[in-house]
């Protein structure tokens, strides 16, 4: 499995970072993935995002990340989904 994030997944001193989120509750459940990052930033338009924001649009139809690339080759975006696919699927 592959956890794309933007810049990284590091706390931040005054809120939540999602992708942070995203990757604690992975490993949490037992899991480790890959972590790629994405960089860039969300909002900007298509043809000027980077290659890895490409393919996150291309597996979720959203340039947002976090998203999580299941081995199987399904796709789950955004931090409370992936947060909650985590607690439903732990790590065997």
């Amino acid at each position: 499995m592959k956890l794309h994030v933007c810049w990284g997944a590091f706390a931040t001193p005054v809120h939540e970072h999602v992708c942070a989120s995203a990757l604690q509750a992975l490993r949490d459940a037992g899991h480790d993935p890959e972590v790629e990052r994405t960089y860039s930033f969300g909002a900007i338009p298509g043809a000027l995002q980077t290659p890895g924001r490409k393919r996150v649009h291309a597996g979720t139809g959203s340039h947002w990340v976090p998203a999580l690339q299941l081995d199987d080759g399904t796709w789950i975006g955004g931090s409370k989904r992936i947060v909650a696919w985590a607690r439903e699927h732990p790590a065997a």
